[in-house]
């Protein structure tokens, strides 16, 4: 705790007081100790605040002796966003902007303020815990992601000491929402295939089962990904930013060379399906995941019908994890080939796992060994 004293070569009182294993003592410029006990208070309640991790400007001035930039709060949100425009997917900037937007609302941002200082870990609990009230742990931590990277480039910038969200720990999970997902089973992936609406999601459902790619990298595969000499598929994984080679699955290369001879003349760099690719680049996957749930799932009596109800959802209204999405033709691809007892490594090679030790095994399992697993993959067009 701080102290006063005197010094013999002062009229003044003075505090002492210990932070972060430093001792400091600096002069209250008062004559009179009521006057250095009131400083005294106002010392103790900097440092009690700095405790209770809700540091505040007046006291990192206090400490340092440095005066923070008197930055607003929103004028530092849209000089983010704006940088983000350029140097992020445009899927990544949809996400920093509804974090933008969520506290903009919840401070009340304008010109006038407030300052970007005043914002504390007790405010941002209380923000999240509200969002963490409406949507699942995983959505909450994705907003505290967010929330983390913005103040993070504030601190680089000088604009703050502290990042507020260090101290803010990841939402758990509730019971209905540990879901784990479920491989389909071959009957469940043929029925998938015949009740897909259009070609993009029987050729999404095809190709999911057959690479094991995930959606992003389906839905924006450029035509030049196609070795039509080797008859495999030769991309750079969005996700880890990997190079990998798939081998082509016969029903799947029918129908890519189908749609690659109705373009003749396009660039290798356009995608199979422009349309998708440009909303997935725009958008994010949200809307694939929602029709996928809506136009293949529920037709194939593999989920029920949900209501989308727009504006804020009761904890008890939060929608649980489903066993099956999109991603589960992934854990479907896995398990097939493991079911035909491929070996690990070749599994994890065509699965395109991300860590250094299966990335190696691209080099030394040969393309004819992969072209044998997949061909053991059951035809799930007939």
């Amino acid at each position: 705790m701080p102290w006063l004293y005197q010094r013999k070569d002062s009229d003044c009182w003075w505090i002492g007081y210990r932070m972060n294993g430093r001792q400091f003592r600096e002069s209250t410029g008062q004559v009179e100790k009521s006057d250095a006990e009131r400083e005294l208070a106002r010392v103790n309640a900097l440092i009690a605040a700095q405790k209770a991790n809700a540091l505040s400007q007046e006291l990192f001035e206090h400490l340092t002796g440095k005066a923070l930039p008197n930055v607003t709060l929103k004028a530092a949100l849209a000089d983010w966003l704006n940088e983000s425009t350029g140097a992020n997917k445009p899927a990544t900037v949809t996400k920093y902007s509804a974090a933008a937007a969520a506290l903009e609302v919840f401070f009340k941002a304008d010109d006038r303020g407030p300052g970007l200082a005043s914002v504390t870990p007790a405010d941002l609990t209380q923000l999240l815990g509200e969002k963490r009230a409406q949507v699942s742990a995983s959505t909450a931590n994705s907003l505290r992601k967010c929330f983390s990277i913005f103040f993070k480039r504030c601190k680089v910038r000088g604009y703050i000491r502290d990042n507020p969200c260090d101290v803010i720990k990841p939402f758990k999970a509730g019971a209905g929402e540990k879901q784990a997902r479920k491989p389909f089973s071959q009957p469940q992936l043929v029925t998938l295939y015949k009740v897909a609406p259009d070609d993009f999601w029987r050729y999404a459902v095809l190709a999911g089962f057959t690479t094991g790619l995930r959606l992003g990298d389906l839905v924006t595969m450029p035509l030049g990904a196609v070795d039509w000499r080797q008859r495999c598929l030769r991309l750079t994984v969005r996700k880890t930013d990997k190079a990998i080679l798939i081998p082509l699955a016969p029903a799947l290369l029918k129908m890519l060379k189908s749609i690659f001879d109705a373009r003749p003349g396009a660039n290798p760099s356009e995608a199979f399906w422009p349309d998708h690719a440009a909303r997935y680049e725009k958008s994010g996957p949200g809307w694939f995941s929602q029709r996928f749930y809506d136009l293949v799932l529920v037709k194939a009596g593999l989920a029920a019908t949900r209501p989308h109800r727009k504006g804020s959802k009761k904890k008890s209204e939060r929608r649980a994890v489903h066993e099956f999405s999109f991603h589960s033709l992934r854990h479907s691809c896995v398990t097939t080939h493991a079911a035909n007892r491929q070996n690990q490594q070749l599994v994890k090679a065509l699965a395109g796992h991300s860590s250094d030790e299966v990335n190696d095994l691209y080099t030394t399992l040969p393309q004819d060994v992969l072209a044998k697993a997949v061909a053991q993959l059951p035809d799930i067009t007939k």
